[in-house]
Order: structure tokens, then C-alpha cells, then sequence
């Protein structure tokens, strides 16, 4: 009796361990795809320029059958921004732009993805330096709309050589949440995690 007793605790605190681990939906990855450095969407003049940095991000959602939905809210400076507007979203594989994640059901999500933001602005003499430091053979005057970028050097890199430019990117945690919807459950799961930049 008591190895029947003993034995079936085992297999509860098995059962309830792997029902209550918690599900791992992305992860947030140091990107290799470039930093970049284009006009702003709305440029007063030529000097509006922003900085594009790739936030990416590993997705697991394939490992989860019940998944039909999937939602993205990218928050930053503690503002809920607006896809298209605010940011764009690729597929990490083949750098494809789309609309939402909504747009793939279970077993095609993609594998990866990255977010550009869109309205991240920086000054000319600072564009001048990184052009100088990165991509010396290009210039500024390259860049005559939104469909011009100059790239830079990947993300992992620039986040080694510009410490103080994360830090200040740091100074008010930004944030995502993947809003699950599970065919399962009424309510849907926020899976959220800070950017780490």
C-alpha cells in the first residue's frame, strides 16, 4: 500500500511539474541582421533621419497544435506603438515584411522574426560618425527617401562598440507581449518579456 501511495505522488508531482512549467513562446535573440540608417517617414528636411536596429526574436509557436491566433503589442518609452506606423515586422528567414502574425496558422508560423521601429531619430553629426566608422564609402547624400538605407554593421556589433547608445536605450524598459489565442482556453494567454537590447 504504501508503494502504491508513494508511487502515485511520484506521478503527480510529474504530472503537475510538466502542466505547470512554464510555455516558451519566443525568445529574444542578439540579431546579425544591420543597423541602418534612413530618412524618417515624414522628414521635414533631410536631416530627419532615424536609425533602424532589429529586435529579434525566436519563435516557438509550431511546438503548440491549439494556437489560431497570434497577437504582437510592441511597447516603447511606455507608449503602445502602432504597427506599420511605429514599427514593421519581417520574417527572420527571407526578410519578408508582413502585417501580423495572424496572418499564419499553426504549423507555418515563422521560425523567427524582427521588428524595425520606424521612428527612432538620430542626429546628423551622429549618422555622420557611424557612416565614418562602418560604411565610409557611402554617404548621407545617398539617402533621398524611405526606401534608402544605409547599412551599418549587424546589431550584435553595434551593440559591442555603442555601450552608452544601449544604455540609453535601456533608460526606460521597452517591452513585447504576444497575446495567444488557444483553442483550448476561453481567455488568451500575455506572454510578455522586456527588451533586452
Amino acid at each position: 500500500m504504501k508503494k502504491i501511495t508513494f508511487l502515485t505522488s511520484i506521478v503527480c508531482f510529474v504530472l503537475c511539474f510538466t502542466n505547470c512549467k512554464e510555455k516558451t513562446y519566443f525568445k529574444e535573440i542578439v540579431s546579425k541582421k544591420n543597423v541602418g540608417i534612413t530618412l524618417a517617414e515624414f522628414p521635414k528636411n533631410k536631416e530627419d533621419l532615424v536609425i533602424t536596429i532589429p529586435i529579434e526574436f525566436n519563435l516557438y509557436l509550431n511546438n503548440f497544435s491549439n494556437i489560431w491566433r497570434v497577437d504582437i503589442y510592441y511597447k516603447k518609452n511606455n507608449h503602445l506603438c502602432s504597427e506599420v506606423d511605429d514599427y514593421l515586422i519581417f520574417d527572420s528567414h527571407n526578410d519578408k515584411m508582413f502585417f501580423a502574425l495572424d496572418n499564419f496558422k499553426y504549423p507555418n508560423y515563422p521560425e523567427g522574426i524582427y521588428i524595425v521601429e520606424r521612428k527612432m531619430k538620430i542626429s546628423k553629426e551622429e549618422v555622420l560618425k557611424l557612416i565614418e566608422r562602418y560604411n565610409p564609402k557611402t554617404s548621407v547624400e545617398n539617402i533621398k527617401s524611405t526606401n534608402d538605407t544605409i547599412p551599418l554593421v549587424s546589431y550584435k556589433k553595434f551593440k559591442e562598440d555603442n555601450p552608452k547608445f544601449i544604455e540609453e536605450l535601456r533608460r526606460i524598459p521597452d517591452s513585447i507581449t504576444f497575446v495567444i489565442h488557444n483553442k483550448r482556453e476561453k481567455k488568451p494567454t500575455h506572454a510578455k518579456a522586456r527588451i533586452n537590447w
